[in-house]
């Protein structure tokens, strides 16, 4: 059965990638390798939930350990980082699934917060 700590660090993980959208969202412009790498930390803290998957090895600069970084930064933009990880995600549909469907979900996110800021 799941412990209470699985569902803190759950919702600390997407509070953390949330905050760091919202903080985009006072610059009023978020750009499409922010949005991939916000994708791809909203699929990893769904991902941190299950006991029985692993996030690919190709997605560990993207982990919660390391979103200490600021979305945006370079090195977490860098289209060759981010291609080798969504590539990772797209081999298991489980992954793939949920990751289309953040970065979906991360514009109409980013303009909520717009909107209410």
């Amino acid at each position: 059965p799941p412990k209470k700590d699985d569902f803190s660090r759950r919702s600390d993980c997407f509070r953390k990638v949330a905050g760091k959208i919202r903080l985009r969202c006072s610059e009023l412009d978020m750009s499409e390798a922010e949005r991939v790498q916000s994708a791809i930390s909203m699929t990893l803290c769904e991902l941190a939930t299950a006991k029985h998957h692993s996030p690919p090895m190709e997605c560990s600069p993207f982990s919660l350990d390391r979103l200490s970084s600021d979305i945006g930064s370079e090195n977490l933009s860098n289209e060759g980082l981010q291609g080798e990880c969504v590539s990772a995600l797209s081999r298991s549909a489980q992954f793939w699934s949920s990751y289309s469907g953040y970065l979906r979900e991360i514009r109409v996110f980013f303009f909520f917060l717009f909107s209410i800021s």
